[in-house]
């Protein structure tokens, strides 16, 4: 018995087929192309996510089948915030509306003012900011306020496969309509929603259910298109960032993980919803009834690396493949997409301080990576003064697999980081699938045994030079951020597509 993990992202959509003891047999891949206007929306074509989607399951299937183990189930884990307008027959309308698309900061500060001070965050568990998919519908774009109804993307290819519209906690609670507590789409926000945007309704959009419940099956008429069996149970999965903690082996109280992904995130599990937590920008969401996550990050991880490696017309692999052996005499603050969770500001700026005619790219490399260790150290001390324990940091994604990289980023954290395997989202997936039918999602997990743990102490020459450079990290945001309504007030230029 083999199940599928379909990990849904921004940059591309893969499937991972594992067997009941974990190991795989099967993999596809395919890229997908982001595209920005220059106005502030980011999109991706619907219809090439759905062909690529159905693409990597159907080759995960036959991988699968050619090793006696047909696929049983399928499960998904999903970029959060994306959303997209659908007409009758469940087809989109529009472009999908990724997570840094600023078309809805209007919005968000207009549901903001009507519902007071922290009451979003007391309801849905989220900061109040504009990435979120309620307010992206509010917006208003053409073919956005006579949709039949919205979906993320999990929900719009589950109802495509089975003609079920369901969407698990995880992915609802980043739409930002989502009463985390109860698990039902709140009232009191769509209710503030329809003062500007009356499109705005409960009954287009999918029933919320727990993680790892069967959503339906696969349809006679989309089996040839994924390669599996009528029939096939298409489970309930969850948002990415907590498909990634569980398929890491995340777990409240022993470990935390880190994805390092297009979003660097860190995501730490708890039996019970966190409190005290309204005014720090973290975000809490309940998987299912054993599980919540709490997550902060960067809004721009592996983007910022890919962005520096574009601008210098090298590959990201090379680039990052030689850093600097010392940690160099720069800081960057990564803020390409807005700012990191503590401070949720989108009109926050990527800056780089310390250059001079003998710098280097490996140095600029390094501190590039290293910037997401500073960000993380913040996060993580901010987590501790509101009591979330962090637990053992497990690092999965990409970015984990470059040891160099792995170690600047656990120096300037000041934290040890142990790499385990990649695949963790899909793996994470996988386990949500092989629960809704029954099975034991534990031989899925993954075991850090034999790792190497990238530590603090690697760099114990340096530790005074981190130190410094920690606060000099918060210091620099703080004596820029003044000049960030300046740069943003700046005239977009016409027409950027496909930059990304």
């Amino acid at each position: 018995m083999s199940v599928i993990g379909l990990d849904l992202g921004t940059s591309g959509v893969r499937a991972v087929a594992f067997s009941a003891d974990g190991d795989v047999h099967g993999a596809a891949s395919a890229a997908l192309t982001l595209r920005r206007d220059g106005t502030g929306r980011v999109e991706l074509e619907a219809g090439e996510i759905i062909t690529a989607a159905e693409d990597v399951v159907r080759r995960a299937a036959a991988q699968a089948a050619g090793a006696g183990d047909p696929v049983q189930a399928i499960g998904f884990s999903v970029l959060g915030e994306a959303v997209v307008p659908i007409d009758e027959a469940g087809a989109p309308v529009a472009r999908v509306a990724v997570s840094m698309d600023t078309r809805g900061t209007a919005a968000a500060a207009a549901v903001g003012e009507i519902l007071g001070d922290g009451r979003f965050t007391a309801i849905t568990g989220q900061p109040l900011h504009g990435m979120f998919s309620l307010f992206k519908i509010m917006a208003g774009d053409t073919g956005w306020t006579d949709a039949a109804g919205y979906r993320c993307i999990g929900d719009l290819l589950a109802e495509r496969w089975s003609g079920v519209a369901a969407i698990d906690l995880g992915q609802a609670a980043r739409t930002g309509m989502l009463d985390v507590d109860s698990g039902e789409w709140s009232a009191e926000i769509l209710r503030a929603a329809a003062v500007s945007a009356p499109w705005v309704r409960a009954e287009r959009l999918p029933v919320p259910v727990a993680s790892g419940s069967v959503i339906g099956v696969v349809r006679e008429e989309a089996a040839d298109a994924l390669g599996v069996a009528p029939g096939t149970p298409l489970v309930a999965g969850t948002h990415d960032q907590a498909a990634a903690f569980l398929g890491a082996g995340g777990e409240p109280g022993v470990r935390s993980v880190i994805a390092l992904g297009s979003s660097d995130c860190l995501t730490v599990g708890a039996r019970v919803r966190p409190q005290g937590l309204g005014s720090t920008g973290f975000a809490s969401y309940r998987v299912d009834e054993e599980l919540w996550v709490t997550l902060a990050g960067t809004a721009a991880g592996g983007w910022a690396l890919e962005w520096l490696s574009g601008l210098l017309g090298r590959d990201v692999a090379d680039v990052f493949g030689r850093l600097a052996e010392t940690p160099p005499a720069l800081l960057v603050l990564p803020y390409l997409a807005g700012s990191g969770t503590l401070d949720n500001d989108p009109s926050a700026r990527g800056t780089i301080h310390g250059l001079t005619l003998d710098t280097t790219v490996p140095e600029l490399a390094r501190a590039v990576v290293e910037a997401a260790g500073f960000e993380f150290h913040k996060i993580i001390a901010a987590l501790r003064a509101h009591h979330v324990e962090v637990s053992d940091l497990h690092v999965t994604g990409a970015g984990a697999d470059n040891a160099a990289a792995l170690d600047a980023r656990a120096a300037a954290a000041g934290a040890s980081l142990t790499p385990v395997a990649r695949d963790a989202s899909a793996r994470g997936a996988a386990m949500l699938a092989l629960r809704g039918i029954g099975g034991d999602p534990a031989a899925l997990r993954v075991e850090p045994a034999g790792a190497t743990r990238a530590g603090a102490g690697s760099d114990g020459a340096y530790a005074d030079w981190y130190t410094g450079q920690r606060a000099a990290y918060v210091a620099l945001y703080e004596a820029t951020r003044s000049l960030n309504p300046h740069l943003t007030s700046r005239p977009q230029p016409h027409q950027k597509e496909n930059m990304t």
